[in-house]
């Protein structure tokens, strides 16, 4: 009988050379340095996203502190306020003196019947509507008075002189920069408890800057 030969077969462990070694991790673990466009690409990409997160973060705020400051930045239109009745102004050309009651108002706050002012209110003959003067001082803000004698308005605080009409008494030698500030005027119709109709009169209140030749409202 023949016999078998037993064949012996070696088994060695086969590696490619790609396989690991123990300095080096696996394939899908060693980091790849990007390229120079990839790291544009993801500078890009990142701050985009820092933009559009700052921008949903500060509109919400921007929005907000804007309604906030609003009230202090707007300005408020200049009332008619209610100064005398026309009876009370006699057209015999003598200036009369009125206190501006108006409501006041700051940033966020409303004073009612608050006293704002004064105004002097002068009416020639034959004219229905008077004229309306602010009584503070275009110079330093002084309140001016009347000198009947004289028959001009004068200013305590650096003596500065006005005539009936508002034009300073020495031109350009006074010290204020300006003649008085006048005032638009109307007047008004109104009906009282018993059903008679009286005249009012109505003075826009404007509040002018001193020490300017041009009249130039307040904020």
């Amino acid at each position: 009988m023949r016999r078998r030969r037993r064949l012996r077969f070696n088994f060695f462990e086969l590696t490619s050379p790609m396989s690991n070694t123990p300095d080096q991790p696996p394939p899908s673990l060693v980091k790849i340095p990007p390229t120079e466009s990839a790291t544009r690409r993801s500078f890009f990409a990142i701050t985009a996203a820092v933009v559009a997160g700052s921008i949903a973060v500060l509109t919400p705020i921007g929005v907000g502190l804007a309604a906030f400051l609003t009230p202090l930045f707007r300005k408020s239109k200049s009332p008619e306020v209610r100064i005398a009745l026309l009876d009370q102004v006699p057209d015999d050309g003598m200036p009369r003196y009125f206190p501006v009651v108006a409501d006041r108002e700051d940033a966020w706050t409303r004073y009612p019947a608050q006293r704002v002012g004064a105004v002097y209110l002068i009416r020639l003959a034959g004219e229905e509507k008077p004229t309306a003067f602010t009584a503070k001082c275009p110079h330093a803000g002084c309140f001016i008075g009347y000198t009947p004698g004289a028959k001009v308005f004068q200013c305590p605080c650096h003596t500065s002189a006005f005539n009936l009409d508002g034009s300073r008494v020495n031109g350009d030698a006074e010290v204020a920069p300006r003649g008085m500030d006048a005032l638009p005027v109307s007047i008004r119709q109104a009906k009282t408890g018993d059903g008679n109709t009286i005249a009012e009169v109505w003075v826009e209140f404007i509040d002018f800057q001193t020490g300017h030749k041009e009249k130039i409202p307040t904020a």
